[in-house]
């Protein structure tokens, strides 16, 4: 019942969102009741599992950290949202701009659910459709031409069909152990439904044009909420089905990937002045960690992929929020404020002490440091790319002629009502860094317990 309430909270909120689209205020105070009622849930909810029509939905410590996670980072982008307000009117488009939150809680309904499932096929079915519903916020740039949102939902079916491929073949192996093939063509669909839609290099393809039509609180929602899902999903397959880490090259194959990944997304972010694609493209490099961590296939790496999650979540949503304060209030201090709300958010995803993204990939290189020095030296690369991207953007922000006067009183008071949501990001974001034992305990109390690891 507990999970039940959630979900009808999300909805609700949405809702309500919707309708107060034209009322920017209202909508912000929407969000953030919503958003504390849905914690309030979240915190009293029992840990007994519930039977829902033959299938087991349970609210574990480490689910339960992870819905934290994800309603911490939806309610940041949700309450960055009317920053973005434009002139109220019937178009369409400007209907979808004004009410991205909307969409922001829809899309975490059926995450929750996925999270919680126990049914792997159903959890991939349910992220399915979270990713579709954050879809219906974008907007198509050019007329008769197939755009980034129509070429993700195709995507979003091939990859999974190939997740439920695989999931088949985790149930026909025990039956046959000796049919080795059967390992080799579950590794290949997992490998192929994750990278898909997780972006792996060389999957990436369609970040890019996806970044087109989604505004940037859209794609940190994407790569730091939805995305995040994706990961949850491929530990727990990790630590449910032992053989396909133990009788497989998957570990092998996160950590190629990983190491390809994470200096691709900082090339790209580097030469990117877009603020979708270059959002899109800076969350490659903490993937690409995450990535490396789940293929050490070590207990501490584990607890590290953990924090880069947590990490990433918080980072994309303050430079998303960053750079709504830059592009939509063209004063001198929001563009101040939006500016360091890049930076702090920016250098947090490429991992500079103090932040949490310090804290999670020190382990994950010192343990990688002792199995490869030279894939050591390439994540320490793309961090140091991703550090200049960064400041290259914040540079161009400051740099920018900004106007004295107010250009618009209705949303006058939201601002200084999101400078505060980006503080407590902020201290967040430093304080998990100064003590991440704090996050990491209910992940392992989990996770941790799982076979493979070494």
């Amino acid at each position: 019942m507990s999970i039940a309430l959630i979900v009808i909270a999300c909805v609700a909120i949405g809702i309500a969102v919707r309708l107060l689209r034209r009322l920017p205020r209202l909508a912000f105070a929407a969000s953030l009741l919503g958003a504390g009622g849905i914690g309030i849930f979240l915190a009293t909810a029992p840990s007994a599992p519930v039977y829902f029509f033959g299938r087991t939905l349970t609210l574990d410590p480490s689910a339960r950290a992870f819905l934290w996670l994800a309603l911490s980072a939806a309610t940041a982008l949700a309450l960055f949202a009317p920053l973005t307000f434009e002139r109220a009117s019937n178009a369409p488009s400007s209907v979808v701009a004004n009410s991205q939150g909307a969409f922001f809680f829809w899309s975490l309904a059926p995450l929750a659910v996925a999270v919680v499932m126990d049914s792997f096929p159903l959890a991939v079915f349910a992220w399915a459709i979270g990713l579709i519903v954050l879809m219906l916020s974008a907007q198509p740039q050019s007329e008769g031409r197939v755009g980034g949102a129509a070429q993700f939902l195709l995507l979003i079916v091939i990859a999974s069909a190939s997740l439920l491929l695989a999931n088949r073949f985790f149930d026909l192996y025990p039956l046959t152990p000796e049919n080795l093939d059967l390992i080799r063509n579950a590794v290949i669909f997992i490998a192929l439904g994750f990278g898909l839609l997780l972006a792996v290099a060389p999957l990436h393809i369609w970040l890019g044009p996806l970044a087109d039509e989604l505004s940037p609180l859209g794609i940190a929602f994407l790569v730091g909420i939805a995305q995040s899902i994706g990961l949850w999903l491929l530990l727990q397959q990790m630590t449910d089905v032992t053989w396909l880490v133990t009788k497989s090259p998957l570990l092998n194959v996160l950590l190629f990937g990983g190491l390809l990944t994470a200096p691709l997304g900082a090339l790209l972010a580097l030469s990117e002045r877009r603020d979708a694609r270059l959002l899109a493209y800076l969350s490659l490099v903490p993937l690409g960690n995450a990535l490396v961590g789940c293929g050490l296939g070590t207990r501490l790496a584990l607890a590290s992929v953990w924090l880069v999650i947590v990490n990433r979540a918080w980072g994309v949503a303050l430079v998303a929020g960053g750079m709504s304060f830059a592009r939509h209030h063209p004063e001198r201090r929001w563009q101040i404020i939006g500016a360091s709300a890049i930076l702090v958010g920016g250098l947090a995803l490429a991992g500079v002490p103090p932040t949490l993204g310090f804290a999670a990939d020190y382990s994950i290189y010192r343990d990688l440091g002792g199995l490869n020095p030279s894939a050591l030296v390439v994540l320490i690369g793309s961090n140091a790319l991703a550090v200049l991207a960064i400041l290259r953007v914040v540079w161009r922000v400051v740099a920018e002629r900004a106007e004295t006067e107010e250009s618009n009183r209705e949303i006058k008071i939201i601002p200084h009502l999101c400078v505060i949501v980006a503080v407590i990001l902020f201290a967040a974001m430093i304080g998990a860094g100064l003590f991440p034992q704090l996050i990491a305990d209910p992940m392992l109390e989990t996770l941790g317990k799982a076979s493979y690891l070494k």
